[in-house]
């Protein structure tokens, strides 16, 4: 059977070439997680994953900007030019109140094809979700928020395995404790199916029809959900709900809690010849997206431009996470202080690579808000992926490993949390 598909989707955080000295790097080819708000449960995501990065690290967890002050570290970043994403829990998190202080916003880049083409979740705004906001009474009001403040997809992680009859299994078997369970994410989509369709109906006639939501999806891919067989079905699967994009990340051990649902090398590098021939024989209804988390090994299988999976975290690609302040210094022109860190990789918030500095007047009438790049530790960082210290493109796992990220996970965190029933 012949089969025509989108082009596969990546992830794309600049390209230049490591051997660029990062003095040389303008602000504009960097781009900025600015971590506004890492608070997990009730009032963001609702949940509370066992393998959540903001639960298991201490140096992000529980912490926040000043909602005040989050619009103008914003603002203050993106006057110098750099691209800076507004990142927290969930969307929707706080009754909305980050879509209508941020308005639009994306998550990452995602990219198609050699030229980097942007793929259709570029165009508006991407709302991430666990999917627990919307199962909410006013679920309606905040995805008019979402409109109102210009977004067009709402991406959801889904947790659930696919029998053979394509229905999704008992999630009491789900392997991820404190996870939005599949079938409430189905609900999740026929409540957004439902709301374009009442909102295509209140078109007067002769308008043009309102652009519906977009619905993306993530699979998290460990050794609970990995094969050809399993992604197939979750590609018949997902062909049957509608939605548009589905993008597989590759599960990382974040708090050590489930070792053995770790892929291997070897079997990372059969998930790429997985994706690929999935995506060349089986008719997909949505865009096929593959995480540049599952690194370089065995990704040559993919035919991506040669730069993808060479993860530019620490180079072009950081995150700003909020930290104790300090007084760095204080003149008649005014006082320097510390805000946050600065730190290459976006999911293990390591290794520390310089901070985020605020500059009050004497006055205390104006703020000011710039980046302080370690230039020398971004350098040596960079040295040792070259010298193949870190051999995988992403190498978050071994920079756990070499620091003994797990073993800092405090010990009351350590052990299975404890989430509502229907988690």
């Amino acid at each position: 059977m012949s089969v025509r598909n989108a082009p596969i989707s990546y992830d794309f955080h600049g390209d230049e070439p490591f051997s660029t000295p990062f003095r040389e790097i303008k602000p504009q080819d960097i781009h900025i997680y600015l971590d506004l708000d890492t608070k997990v449960g009730k009032n963001t995501c609702g949940q509370k994953c066992t393998h959540c990065w903001f639960v298991n690290y201490e140096k992000v967890y529980d912490k926040s900007f000043a909602m005040e002050e989050g619009p103008l570290i914003l603002q203050g970043l993106r006057s110098r030019g750099y691209h800076v994403y507004p990142r927290y829990v969930d969307s929707f998190a706080y009754d909305g109140a980050f879509m209508q202080l941020y308005g639009t916003a994306n998550n990452r880049e995602f990219r198609q094809e050699t030229d980097h083409i942007p793929t259709a979740t570029m165009e508006k705004g991407d709302a991430w979700t666990s999917g627990r906001p919307l199962l909410a009474d006013d679920h309606e009001r905040l995805l008019d928020l979402a409109v109102e403040h210009g977004y067009g997809t709402v991406s959801i992680t889904y947790h659930g395995l696919i029998g053979e009859d394509l229905t999704v299994t008992d999630h009491r078997n789900y392997p991820i404790k404190g996870v939005f369970s599949g079938a409430e994410t189905e609900e999740v989509l026929r409540r957004i199916a439902r709301y374009n369709e009442k909102h295509r109906a209140g078109t007067p006639a002769g308008d043009p029809a309102p652009d519906a939501f977009r619905t993306n999806i993530g699979v998290t891919i460990g050794r609970h959900n990995h094969g050809r067989e399993n992604l197939v079905r979750y590609a018949r699967y997902f062909n049957k709900l509608g939605v548009d994009t589905v993008r597989f990340n590759n599960f990382t051990d974040h708090g050590g809690r489930h070792p053995e649902l770790r892929l291997s090398r070897e079997e990372i590098e059969q998930a790429y010849r997985d994706f690929k021939w999935l995506h060349e024989n089986v008719q997909l209804d949505f865009q096929l997206g593959v995480s540049e988390d599952f690194g370089t090994f065995g990704i040559k299988a993919m035919g991506f431009p040669g730069h993808v999976g060479w993860c530019r975290a620490g180079r072009q690609l950081f995150a700003a996470i909020p930290a104790e302040e300090s007084v760095l210094s204080e003149t008649e022109e005014g006082r320097r202080e510390k805000i946050g860190d600065i730190v290459g990789c976006v999911n293990t918030f390591e290794p520390h690579l310089g901070i985020l500095v605020r500059t009050v007047s004497t006055d205390g009438e104006h703020a000011d808000y710039e980046v302080q790049f370690d230039d020398q530790a971004i350098e040596e960082f960079t040295a040792k992926r070259l010298a193949g210290v870190y051999k995988d493109g992403c190498f978050a796992t071994e920079l756990s490993e070499e620091l003994g990220l797990v073993s800092r996970v405090p010990q009351r965190r350590r052990l299975p949390l404890l989430v509502d029933a229907k988690a």
